[in-house]
């Protein structure tokens, strides 16, 4: 989650006005710093936030080009016209639940915190709506908006970090279940490969032998498909879209996936407009108590229309 968002935990509601303050390393141009801070507008869409008046360097209205230093305060109002088209309230559909931590079985579709386009009715946004405690729910790890399955929030601080240090090392056994593009010859294969992002991409992850991290995914075919496989995937690391870019790096996409394959439909009426992965099962020991915690989470409705479709295609 970006700093932004960590400075401002209260999501229940879509932000309307932020407050940074100048750090050091961050002393330049205001625009630049904007940019960096609300990366989803163009330098140009920062440019203007700046000459409307919305963005306000230490109460008063500066041009772009005005260079800010340690200590500064930068303060821009949010203009979020009403959207026609927002998501409804996601469902909160709960796996386990005690004391310290949430597992729920997140939607394909639901984006988990706010990002970008995406202000409104998040997955998180909604747990603080309905939290009753005074500690605010945090997320442990992230689910891209498409993938479904199990999800872990902390119900506090010394949990999150706990399942976070937990996640880092490896010691949860993570397990994925995908629809891959084509046959997978052999019944398993482990992909150890390291992975980076594509230049200044914020989203393009790929196999980078150089500067990448450490991943390794472990594939083991489940039933095979006259054009896909149906796949599970285990991995101990948790890299940025990992699952996405080793099986793309084997040579089979992920069914549907328009960023790491050709995204083509398969079928009439096609299979897959989207991706199929779904995080099937946790295993971890507890946070609190240590004793061994698994969650398990049942697939999908249309994950089991889209197998039944591909059995039927000649």
């Amino acid at each position: 989650m970006s700093r932004l968002y960590r400075r401002n935990r209260d999501l229940s509601e879509p932000l309307e006005r932020v407050e940074l303050v100048v750090e050091a390393p961050e002393e330049g141009r205001l625009d630049a710093f904007l940019a960096r801070h609300l990366p989803w507008r163009s330098r140009t869409g920062v440019q203007a936030l700046v000459a409307e008046g919305r963005a306000l360097l230490n109460g008063e209205r500066r041009k772009p080009s005005a260079r800010v230093r340690a200590g500064d305060r930068v303060t821009v109002e949010v203009a979020r016209p009403p959207r026609a088209d927002a998501p409804p309230p996601p469902s909160l559909r709960v796996l386990h639940e005690d004391d310290h931590l949430l597992a729920l079985d997140k939607e394909a579709g639901v984006v988990v915190h706010p990002v970008g386009a995406y202000q409104e009715n998040t997955l998180l946004q909604e747990l603080h709506r309905r939290n009753d405690r005074a500690a605010l729910p945090k997320l442990a790890h992230r689910l891209d908006q498409q993938t479904s399955g199990v999800l872990l929030v902390a119900r506090d601080d010394a949990t999150r970090r706990a399942l976070s240090a937990a996640l880092a090392r490896g010691e949860a056994r993570k397990t994925y279940e995908a629809l891959l593009l084509g046959r997978v010859e052999g019944d398993a294969h482990t992909v150890d490969a390291l992975i980076g992002r594509v230049g200044d991409s914020r989203i393009l992850m790929r196999v980078d032998p150089e500067r990448g991290k450490p991943a390794r995914t472990e594939l083991s075919v489940l039933e095979r498909f006259p054009h896909a496989t149906h796949a599970r995937l285990a991995i101990p690391t948790g890299r940025t879209h990992q699952i996405r870019v080793h099986c793309a790096f084997l040579g089979h996409p992920l069914l549907g996936d328009h960023l790491y394959g050709d995204g083509l439909p398969v079928g009439d009426p096609p299979v897959a407009e989207r991706f199929f992965l779904h995080a099937r099962r946790i295993e971890l020991a507890h946070p609190a108590t240590g004793r061994p915690l698994a969650v398990e989470a049942p697939l999908p409705a249309a994950f089991l229309r889209a197998i039944e479709v591909l059995r039927g295609l000649p």
